[in-house]
């Protein structure tokens, strides 16, 4: 598998994250998982950018739920067409996909109701931020750049137009525009 770029999106004082994703670059197309904010639900799913680095216009997949190895949809404007066939990353990245989610989650993401993390609330609570059901760890936090509302981090090499072209597609509240 190529280099894993990231990419935040954080509201210290809205919903917290309003994205939080990683994606690595195969070939002409992006492979990635993301987490967010809409509305107060806070969806998870993997996705790909199917030719995205090609003049053959972008395809768009999302995992129905927040499995690499279940079913799939593409995204049209308007609506999502099932997949019959098995999802479209292919079967070695499945894996290394999921490691990488795992390896991202346990870097720079917290959930509430987690009880090994209770000590991250007491963190988010002394820099009078709230907790929601997905945050960032607040050894992360110093990470962002906070000199506009939404705090953001790109790890080096991350392609913020995919990252555009995504956020205009996918269901969480965020866009990159």
């Amino acid at each position: 598998m190529t280099e894993t770029h990231a990419y935040v999106a954080f509201a210290p004082r809205g919903p917290g994250i309003m994205c939080a994703l990683l994606y690595v670059e195969v070939s002409r197309s992006i492979y990635g998982w993301y987490v967010g904010a809409r509305g107060a639900e806070y969806p998870a799913q993997f996705f790909v950018l199917e030719d995205y680095y090609s003049n053959q216009g972008i395809r768009l997949y999302l995992s129905v739920e927040d499995d690499v190895y279940g079913p799939w949809n593409r995204r049209e404007v308007a609506l999502d067409l099932p997949l019959d066939a098995p999802g479209p990353v292919p079967e070695p990245l499945t894996h290394a996909l999921e490691h990488a989610q795992d390896a991202f989650i346990q870097e720079w993401l917290f959930y509430a109701d987690d009880p090994r993390t209770a000590g991250h609330a007491y963190a988010y609570a002394a820099r009078e931020l709230s907790v929601q059901p997905v945050n960032i760890c607040p050894d992360r936090l110093n990470k962002l750049n906070t000199d506009a509302v939404v705090w953001t981090y790109a790890s080096p090499g991350c392609d913020l137009n995919a990252i555009q072209a995504l956020s205009r597609r996918w269901p969480l509240d965020y866009a990159l525009d």
